[in-house]
């Protein structure tokens, strides 16, 4: 498919995102960005902003394997990398089956993040930053996550701070949600019948990989430099 066939998608997916949910449009332009910059999204704000309806709308949008997850403090690193192979177990080998998990997905929206054990940031700081993951042979094998979308309804607490601090870190991109704030927001989002976006394409990963290439191949624009002087 042509580039310009790419950008139409993009552009589509962006107005039809827009014009069903309130206020958010630049939260919409982040994660789109995201999606070509190959890095991934943290949006963070108290409930009922939206959050999750956003990043779903995105994953629904795009193609390829998906992992969707809402973290508590009692899930486990199975939910997110998969079980212990019991028949490895027999061969006295610790392995995960990865099927469906995180570690087989292209994209991902982890819902809760900061909520995560310890044991969970531990796997995801790799997976994330380097996009390789152990399933417990001593294989580092590179996962084909293109991007990673995550809400929170805080920021974490004083007594975590450190420990979230190297994932948060992971997430280049990362926004403050705030409630609606206008007289006309709050009315469409009392009166309005949906607010779920209808989303009338899709985008498969190689699409993304192409918007990437052709993004990352875009000259730079020549700026005027104003070289500082010590006085």
């Amino acid at each position: 498919m042509s580039i310009d066939r790419i950008r139409e998608k993009f552009s589509q997916a962006r107005k039809e995102l827009s014009s069903a949910l309130i206020e958010r449009n630049d939260e919409i332009d982040l994660i789109l960005t995201a999606l070509l910059a190959n890095e991934h999204v943290l949006l963070v704000g108290p409930p009922g902003c939206g959050k999750s309806l956003l990043l779903d709308s995105l994953l629904s949008w795009t193609g390829g394997n998906k992992f969707n997850i809402l973290f508590t403090k009692f899930t486990t690193p199975e939910e997110v990398c998969g079980p212990i192979s019991l028949r490895a177990l027999k061969e006295n080998k610790y392995l995960r089956v990865t099927a469906g998990k995180l570690p087989e997905a292209h994209f991902a929206f982890l819902d809760e993040i900061l909520k995560a054990s310890s044991a969970i940031l531990n796997t995801l700081l790799k997976i994330l930053n380097e996009r390789v993951y152990d399933a417990g042979d001593g294989l580092a094998r590179k996962v084909p996550l293109k991007l990673c979308v995550a809400a929170s309804n805080e920021w974490g607490s004083p007594d975590t701070g450190k420990e979230l601090a190297a994932l948060v870190d992971r997430f280049c991109l990362r926004k403050s949600v705030q409630p609606i704030r206008s007289r006309a927001g709050r009315e469409k989002l009392l009166w309005a019948a949906s607010h779920t976006p209808k989303l009338s394409t899709t985008v498969s990963p190689a699409e993304v990989e192409d918007a990437r290439l052709a993004a990352a191949s875009l000259p730079w624009s020549r700026r005027r430099e104003t070289l500082w002087k010590p006085s």
